[in-house]
């Protein structure tokens, strides 16, 4: 059943780890009522935030994933946002005879719950309103299907953010958002693992290690991790690895990302040292990725239940493994 999801334009306004168009944060008493591959409607409220074209309205419509455990609060979940389009025309409350969209009647929907059911009329009814094509969700891009996409933008038009720091690995995506920028369904889908457990983990390892070491590390919007070692760099991308067996896809998909960003933020990061880090061990049988990336010159790392070990050659030389 479609679902209305409540999202506050600003981060102070939002008692979550949302980030909009990518990742939803909510608490135990929605777990029922957010269904894997549920369609949503966005609603923003206006919370402190100026008035804006979309408050009060219903703003953007999608598919949700699969809804998996926030790994600091075991009454809180996340669910990733697998496709996403904004309206092309903010929808009101009401409709021209003065009607609920969400009701269809004079009664005013729940807006006090973040997370409400409306039946498939209701649903359909805003998408109309919103001037959205009878397809709905189906033609829109799926950060589950990335591989088959083609590049997304021109050289020199590259979306960048500047790199900062932090005490700690920030809980869920540690997103920043920025005036008139949406997030593109490239960086959703990398912002969607960063709140799993274990990219939390191997990314809070790699953290220690350089700190205990007297290193300095940074992160923004793209890079999960770059860290300075005295005159070492390194350029650190984890990959979540829910399931072993998609430990070559995961990859191939890290691979991509991290020549992304060595091009992307080449001022920033100059000749770091790239690092691919998994949440978890992959599967027997797939130890030739750890060749496969040493001869691309990427250091393989994997976190297991007795830390952080190197896998790889160009691994084994990495400053956090010195003796």
């Amino acid at each position: 059943m479609p679902v209305i999801l409540s999202q506050h334009f600003l981060p102070g306004d939002r008692v979550y780890l949302d980030v909009e168009g990518s990742l939803y944060h909510y608490p135990r008493q929605y777990f029922s009522r957010i269904l894997p591959y549920d369609r949503f409607i966005y609603y923003r409220p206006l919370g402190r935030s100026r008035q804006r074209a979309d408050s009060r309205r219903y703003f953007g419509h999608g598919t949700l994933g699969v809804p998996y455990p926030d790994p600091y609060r075991d009454d809180h979940r996340y669910v990733g946002i697998v496709q996403y389009e904004a309206f092309p025309i903010p929808v009101p409350l009401r409709d021209l005879q003065g009607l609920y969209y969400e009701t269809g009647t004079e009664h005013v929907p729940m807006s006090q719950s973040a997370v409400r059911t409306i039946s498939e009329i209701a649903y359909h009814r805003i998408l109309a309103a919103a001037g959205v094509a009878v397809t709905g969700v189906s033609l829109l891009p799926n950060t589950e299907r990335l591989i088959a996409m083609p590049a997304p933008s021109e050289r020199g038009r590259w979306p960048k953010d500047v790199l900062r720091t932090a005490q700690h690995i920030p809980e869920g995506a540690g997103y920043v958002p920025h005036e008139g920028q949406t997030v593109d369904i490239y960086e959703s889908a990398a912002l969607q693992e960063r709140a799993r457990a274990d990219h939390q983990r191997v990314l809070q390892m790699i953290e220690a290690e350089v700190m205990r070491r007297g290193g300095s590390w940074f992160y923004n919007n793209n890079i999960d991790l770059y860290a300075t070692l005295g005159a070492d760099r390194m350029l650190v991308e984890a990959k979540s690895l829910t399931d072993a067996r998609e430990a070559v896809d995961r990859m191939r998909y890290g691979m991509g990302q991290l020549f992304d960003y060595r091009v992307r933020y080449r001022a920033e990061v100059l000749d770091a040292q790239p690092v691919l880090a998994f949440g978890s061990p992959p599967a027997e049988g797939a130890g030739w990725i750890g060749e496969v990336l040493a001869e691309n010159g990427v250091a393989f790392v994997v976190a297991d239940k007795h830390g952080i070990r190197p896998v790889n050659e160009p691994a084994a030389a990495l400053p956090i493994f010195a003796a």
